[in-house]
């Protein structure tokens, strides 16, 4: 044992340890990882690990070769109810359906599902047609549905299962990730600290045995919670400091930390690419630099700066912006959360007429939280640069936490300054066709970012539904354009043309409008239909024409009252390239431009490819050098048709579809032009 004590003392031991994990994990990254399914597999038989219900919506991860991301959506209300009632943890079901690959972002530098996937060793999905229940999992198994149908059953179960058990699919995550609070609300060392805290009051007369029932509560706590990364390192941190104290190892507990931090990414490298592993190792390592004070106020301060600093870097490579009043907020909301709403979560739970309690510290903390939503003025664009730049910005930092020297603050801010106004330094201009599925937009971008315009926002045109079919959690394709023009370092638009009314063309433009400043909104010559009506109402002000002042444009005018010929048609000069836009211009909008300058460098196809663009006798007197048809995959118009993709290889006209090349953009510089598109990029 004192041989083991020495060697776990030695740093020699402790550098070797690390070099052997960094080795391990650069192998593990560098060796690809492919699924035993193939595509044409049509059924499986596994056990559930985890499942989301979420309206007419079921997500599921089942192990059976490998995991497997499996997605149903129930046909009736009543299967619905028979799947809540029945569905259980570690049940073994057989799946049918199809088997697909997960899908790659569709913007550079957003969310990349594929990539979320891979990264849990998950390299399948499979949309399932039908689902069979075999058998029940153990009563461990059991005990966690029980646990989970039980909470789920309460009034205000959305903040049961956060607070409890770190579950926000059920919550509304916008406004507490915009003040830099979501942390509250995922299992972390703050709820172990809490927890140890009221278990210590129970098992106080077991002097230190009471570490092994702390234990082996920590560990079913984290069987519970789905053993996430950031409950793991709080869990085998307080398992590490156990045994440093029984077996008197004397070990600090920054080696200890480090030692768990190591372990873990031998245990799993892929860690190091979730979240909450990110945010919870890196912010809870800068707290080893503080000397704790004796007033509660004053220590609160110091974590919250520190952790708001040491957040930075993982917010912006991973959301392009910063809320720098987080630390204010969190002066306000962490002392609210562990002190009233926290503890009135576990009242209510053991005893139901504390409800009222908890109902109004919920209705406090939401009214709180959506005043503090609505001041922005520190929130912080970050633009993309590579992750690894961001070393230097953790370097400063841990030379201003050790030597408290504030000139590395001042390089903090100068790093941080010199990030942000990147863009606003380069030369090129940019055109980006956005892969927005069966939709159209498209992003022009002029040197050093003085002028944007955005032409049509996409949108997914939704269906009525009944109650129980509506999605509480909901992807906000607005939201994803608004983190690709924030990863640009683009805050504000100078013009958004919204050609005509179609949803596939505006139906993001409400919630793009919400999020960005817009100078100018440009709509048709057309009578306006529901959707541009509602954005006419809303932004009033804004409906006027637009002049540039870098691109130069034509607008081709039409007096027809159909949606569709009533499209603005525009050609865009950028440098000595010209982009000519169809919207969704059908042949005889096409035919009536063809004793006009139309000739141009690239092409957006009218109408995703439709068989009713796309004339030849157009093609021909355009003759573009690219032709781009913005179309979704596999959808359900059959998009782009057959005539059309004839039409252009009989002309010898290159095009390339969104659905099979994601995000197409051109670099335009010292009057020469280079496409890239993502697929290639990714």
């Amino acid at each position: 044992m004192q041989n083991l004590k020495t060697i776990l003392r030695s740093n020699l031991f402790f550098i070797c340890f690390l070099f052997i994990v960094i080795c391990f994990c650069f192998i593990y990254y560098q060796t690809p990882k492919k699924s035993k399914y193939s595509l044409d597999v049509t059924e499986i038989t596994g056990n559930v690990e985890s499942f989301k219900m979420d309206g007419n919506f079921l997500s599921m991860e089942v192990k059976a070769l490998e995991k497997v991301q499996v997605f149903y959506y129930f046909k009736t209300l009543e299967e619905k109810e028979y799947f809540m009632d029945h569905l259980m943890y570690g049940m073994k079901i057989n799946v049918e359906g199809t088997m697909n690959e997960p899908s790659k972002a569709s913007l550079p530098h957003t969310f990349d599902y594929h990539d979320y996937l891979y990264y849990q060793n998950i390299y399948r999905t499979m949309t399932a047609s039908k689902i069979t229940f075999l058998e029940k999992g153990n009563l461990v198994e059991q005990i966690k549905t029980y646990f989970y149908r039980y909470i789920s059953s309460r009034v205000h179960s959305e903040y049961l299962l956060a607070l409890i058990l770190g579950n926000s699919d059920n919550m509304e995550v916008e406004a507490i990730r915009d003040n830099g609070i979501s942390h509250l609300f995922a299992v972390s060392g703050m709820h172990i600290s809490l927890f140890i805290a009221f278990l210590n009051k129970i098992f106080a007369r077991f002097g230190k045995k009471k570490d092994i029932f702390f234990n082996i509560f920590l560990f079913f706590y984290a069987f519970l919670v789905g053993f996430t990364p950031s409950v793991l390192r709080c869990v085998w941190l307080f398992f590490g400091m156990s045994l440093n104290r029984f077996f008197e190892l004397k070990l600090s507990r920054l080696k200890v930390f480090l030692f768990v931090f190591l372990g873990m990414l031998l245990w799993n490298p892929f860690y190091l690419m979730d979240l909450g592993f990110q945010y919870s190792f890196f912010i809870c390592f800068t707290f080893f630099f503080l000397k704790p004070s004796k007033s509660y106020w004053k220590n609160l301060l110091k974590t919250s700066t520190v952790a708001t600093l040491a957040s930075i870097p993982i917010s912006a490579i991973h959301f392009y912006e910063i809320n720098l009043l987080s630390v204010i907020w969190n002066l306000l909301f962490v002392p609210f959360v562990t002190f009233l709403l926290y503890p009135a979560c576990f009242l209510y739970l053991l005893l139901p007429f504390f409800l009222p309690i908890l109902s109004l510290c919920i209705s406090l903390f939401e009214r709180i939280n959506t005043f503090c939503q609505k001041i922005t003025f520190g929130t912080i664009c970050l633009p993309y640069i590579p992750p690894l730049y961001w070393i230097i910005y953790i370097v400063f930092l841990l030379l201003f936490l050790k030597s408290k020297n504030k000139t590395w603050l001042l390089y903090l801010c100068i790093f941080v300054v010199v990030v942000k106004t990147l863009p606003k330094l380069d030369t090129a201009s940019y055109v980006y066709f956005l892969d927005v599925n069966q939709g159209d937009s498209t992003l022009f971008v002029s040197p050093l970012k003085k002028e944007i315009i955005l032409v049509d926002t996409g949108g997914t045109l939704s269906f009525t539904k009944e109650d129980w079919e509506i999605r509480k959690r909901k992807v906000k394709q607005g939201k994803t354009i608004k983190t690709f023009l924030y990863s640009l370092g683009i805050t504000d638009i100078d013009c958004l043309v919204l050609t005509h009314g179609d949803y596939d063309h505006i139906g993001n433009a409400k919630d793009i409008l919400a999020e960005i400043p817009c100078h100018t909104i440009l709509l048709n010559s057309n009578a306006e239909t529901g959707l541009e009506k509602e954005i006419h109402d809303l932004y009033p002000t804004k409906v006027h024409e637009y002049d540039p002042s870098f691109f130069k444009w034509h607008i081709y005018t039409s007096t027809s009252k159909e949606e569709n010929m009533a499209s603005i048609v525009l050609k865009i000069q950028v440098s000595h390239f010209s982009f000519l836009m169809m919207a969704d211009a059908p042949k005889e909008r096409e035919r009536s431009m063809l004793e006009q300058s139309i000739s141009s460098d690239v092409l957006k196809i009218g109408h995703h490819g439709s068989s009713t663009s796309s004339d030849p006798l157009f093609l021909k007197k355009v003759n573009p050098s690219y032709a781009i048809i913005s179309v979704g995959l596999k959808n359900r118009y059959n998009h782009p048709s057959k005539e059309t993709i004839e039409n252009l290889q009989n002309l010898n006209i290159p095009y390339y579809e969104t659905s099979k090349y994601k995000t197409i953009w051109f670099k335009i510089s010292k009057n020469k032009m280079k496409m890239y598109t993502l697929k290639e990029n990714s």
